[in-house]
């Protein structure tokens, strides 16, 4: 389960029991950082905190200041400064080189926090994105708050409530502006009576991965893939393997038969492995998804062997096109060295992400760009 999910599951059952927390939000980075703009933690008192917000360093400080916000106060933005030898001096000595600002905040039953994480939830539940804006700091005489949100709601509706029009009307710009671009980010907005800092935060559809064939080489690739937050959808014609006590960690384990018509819901969140070692069904699964919106299909072998299938589609009247074959990948995997069927699905799946976030999976210290070019923290 992701960090994201269980922010979602933590607030929901603490919330909906009446309890309140502390959700402490990562709102700006400037430099290096663990985390990017979007991280959460929440903070209950009593219990274990939920979600990380770097790397284990700044924790036990918020942790502190959390207790301090249960006790009472006011939503405030938290800021770790780790860019000059002073860091050494204050207490953390965390040496990342960057800013990370924490926005603090209460959530409790009908909450504005509350009331779009559980948006969010519903969101990604229906596999839709969402796109929630939180204000951060206000200059002005408007009756807007830190903590102040607006939010797209699952049906497409603007949810939540921004005390100043003007203010509500750019910010509600900002968001539909979020879910074309898919872009979290930090902007500010401005109105006769105020001026204020709002995060603007993009919430991805969840990644679906599809993966025919249910053999034991699977078993690792569900497991990794679940690991990461992952739904997954194991496809397989056989009874004896396509049961959901073999795969546990699986959002569906399903009994299909490859050569008739059968129901999978694919977009462009979801990958799809073959691995049915089965050449007559990988043809069919090819052309399947081929014509689907799956932005990686991948097909376990050697080159060889995909070469083949890609032959017998041609003969049958369905040629791949350019854009086919940029989706296509065969061998399945990123080159680590891969032997066992533990290491061969870490291969897959690393692969598989470089695809989704658009990067080549080469080692980070060759990397002359940014690490992290914007965007939300988690998927």
């Amino acid at each position: 389960m992701t960090h994201l999910n269980a922010i979602l599951e933590a607030c929901r059952a603490l919330t909906g029991a009446g309890g309140s927390g502390v959700l402490g939000t990562v709102v700006r980075v400037t430099g290096s950082a663990y985390r990017r703009p979007g991280a959460r933690m929440l903070f209950r008192d009593g219990a274990e905190p939920v979600g990380l917000v770097s790397g284990g360093c700044l924790e036990a400080d918020l942790a502190e200041r959390a207790r301090e916000l249960i006790a009472g106060g006011s939503p405030r933005t938290v800021v770790y400064d780790m860019r000059s030898p002073d860091d050494l001096v204050w207490g953390l000595g965390l040496g990342c080189g960057g800013e990370i600002r924490v926005l603090l905040e209460t959530i409790g039953p009908g909450s504005p926090a509350d009331r779009s994480l559980r948006d969010v939830a519903a969101a990604r539940r229906a596999r839709r994105s969402s796109a929630v804006a939180t204000v951060l700091e206000v200059a002005g005489a408007a009756p807007v708050r830190p903590g102040d949100r607006l939010w797209i709601a699952g049906d497409g509706r603007i949810a939540g409530e921004i005390g100043d029009p003007d203010l509500a009307d750019a910010i509600a710009r900002d968001l539909r502006a979020a879910l074309v671009a898919g872009r979290t980010s930090v902007v500010r907005r401005a109105s006769p009576r105020a001026t204020c800092d709002v995060l603007v935060e993009h919430v991805p559809t969840p990644i679906r991965l599809v993966v025919c064939g249910a053999g034991s080489d699977a078993v690792p690739v569900v497991r990794l893939a679940a690991g990461l937050g992952w739904e997954v959808v194991v496809l397989d014609h056989r009874p004896a393997r396509a049961r959901p006590e073999r795969f546990p960690e699986a959002h569906e384990v399903r009994c299909v038969d490859f050569s008739a018509v059968f129901e999978v819901d694919v977009d462009a969140r979801t990958p799809v492995l073959l691995m049915t070692h089965h050449v007559v069904h990988d043809r069919l699964l090819l052309a399947r998804f081929l014509d689907s919106a799956a932005p990686y299909v991948g097909v376990l072998g050697p080159r060889r062997r995909t070469d083949i299938l890609l032959g017998e589609l041609e003969r049958d009247g369905r040629r791949p096109d350019a854009g086919d074959l940029a989706r296509l990948y065969a061998p399945v995997g990123l080159d680590v060295g891969s032997e066992t069927p533990e290491e061969i699905a870490l291969s897959a799946i690393a692969e598989v992400r470089a695809v989704l976030a658009a990067r080549d999976g080469g080692p980070l210290r060759e990397r002359r760009a940014p690490l992290h070019a914007g965007g939300a923290s988690e998927s």
